[in-house]
């Protein structure tokens, strides 16, 4: 995955997101602004941190006559 970045010199660079201090060709470091995508969840989040964690299975009741059981083929 790679991130851009708009310099405060004005220049753009396409970088790794593992570049730890990106610097443009002309030695600035300081950025502007970023253009990166949008993270990606599985599982729950709460607050502002992500916790990775294991999400328990629930039943849910998909219709009035209980609960809808989903039989797989062979």
């Amino acid at each position: 995955m790679s991130i851009r970045l708009r310099f405060a010199c004005g220049h753009d660079a396409v970088v790794s997101e593992t570049v730890e201090a990106p610097s443009c060709g002309c030695g600035e470091t300081q950025i502007a602004r970023t253009f990166a995508p949008a993270p990606r969840f599985r599982g729950a989040c709460s607050g502002p941190y992500c916790e990775t964690r294991t999400v328990d299975p629930a039943v849910v009741d998909l219709t009035t006559a209980g609960p809808l059981i989903i039989k797989q083929e062979s």
